[in-house]
């Protein structure tokens, strides 16, 4: 993402926004407080990454993915919150009869009244700001390579049946002025796919490593731990409830690139997080948590995470009202951050929960010797 950072953003209209965007998203959805405070940790995140249509260093957003039994509230969580930041939202269904021109739409050729030949471009649905792609793990293999690469590199590559008249010709995800040739203006992109843990296992697939590598966040939404909460869901309260619309894309951009700018990493929370990192694999683990980790663990986390945690961990310091990152930053949000990347032994999926397992690493971390 191309967007220039403005000098100044007020710190009180940006604690505001915060605030009341996660207040605004769960008004008439009960009992899904946490999983709306981690999701407003990717609004406001950014990440690094090179720009393959500028060729130049840009950030993009963060991508999402909500795990947890159906009719939790997954769906109208994420709708809630595109349109408290007057977002563009579109859901897809996952479906393996799915191909990738289904997502990411085609060029065709028209021929006007006077015989002229054009091409017109159907925009799929994954040309939207915040995607929504339900049970994405029913999509084949082809499908979510093409959804892979709009959140590995915030662009997407067409085909087309017309030779070299458009073939590989790559679109931006996704502008804020709506113009798909505009690759130097500001972008916001974010993919946020749901897994139904105790669905039909008939027609799916199993995620690749690659995508949950590349996914910021995890968030296990299961039902109304308060029974209060489940008291208040009724036809009433929840049905045809409206979202009242905070801020917009523009501003959220500005809170973000704030908070990248200004919020910087301490020497002590750079090294607490590459001692968690590095313990959750097998051959670099040290001291107690050595003994869980070569127990249940076969692929520890990959040092791309690097990016993702120090980008979240910037994000909460910032909410918290601290402009340094410490190692208790790393702390709060390293389980939606690395839970989901541990690759575990066979056999050992139904036997121990990665939240759970990370927890005990975390706790088994001898006192660094630099503290």
């Amino acid at each position: 993402m191309t967007v220039e950072t403005k000098p100044a953003v007020d710190l009180d209209r940006a604690n505001e926004v915060v605030q009341r965007f996660q207040a605004e998203s769960t008004k008439w959805l009960y009992g899904l407080d946490d999983a709306a405070r981690i999701l407003s940790w990717a609004l406001f995140t950014l990440l690094p990454y090179t720009d393959k249509l500028s060729q130049a260093k840009a950030l993009r957003q963060p991508h999402v993915m909500f795990k947890g039994p159906t009719g939790t509230g997954k769906t109208d969580l994420v709708s809630a919150c595109a349109m408290a930041i007057d977002a563009k939202f579109e859901r897809i269904q996952g479906l393996p009869t799915y191909m990738p021109e289904d997502i990411l739409g085609y060029e065709t050729i028209i021929e006007e009244v006077d015989g002229a030949r054009k091409i017109h471009f159907k925009p799929g649905k994954l040309m939207a700001h915040i995607v929504l792609i339900d049970e994405d793990n029913r999509l084949s293999g082809k499908t979510k390579a093409a959804v892979l690469e709009g959140m590995e590199e915030s662009s997407a590559t067409l085909a087309s049946d017309y030779g070299n008249l458009a073939e590989g010709k790559m679109l931006p995800l996704f502008p804020l002025s709506g113009d798909f040739n505009d690759i130097t203006g500001p972008r916001f992109f974010m993919v946020i796919c749901t897994e139904n843990i105790f669905g039909e296992e008939e027609g799916t697939f199993a995620n690749p490593v690659a995508q949950l590598d590349r996914t910021t966040l995890s968030i296990n939404m299961m039902d109304p731990e308060d029974e209060t909460d489940e008291l208040n869901i009724s036809a009433r309260n929840v049905v045809g409830k409206k979202v009242e619309k905070l801020t917009n894309l523009y501003e959220v951009l500005d809170i973000a690139n704030y908070i990248f700018d200004n919020v910087t990493m301490s020497d002590y929370a750079q090294q607490y997080k590459t001692r968690l990192i590095r313990n959750t694999r097998p051959h670099r683990v040290q001291g107690r948590a050595a003994r869980t980790v070569k127990e249940y663990i076969r692929v520890g986390i990959s040092p791309r995470v690097h990016f993702h945690l120090e980008a979240v961990a910037r994000t909460f310091a910032f909410f918290n009202g601290d402009r340094i990152i410490t190692p208790d930053h790393i702390k709060a949000v390293a389980e939606p951050v690395l839970a989901h990347r541990l690759v575990l032994k066979e056999g050992m999926e139904f036997s121990v929960v990665k939240e759970e397992l990370l927890q005990k690493v975390i706790q088994d971390m001898e006192i660094p010797p630099w503290k």
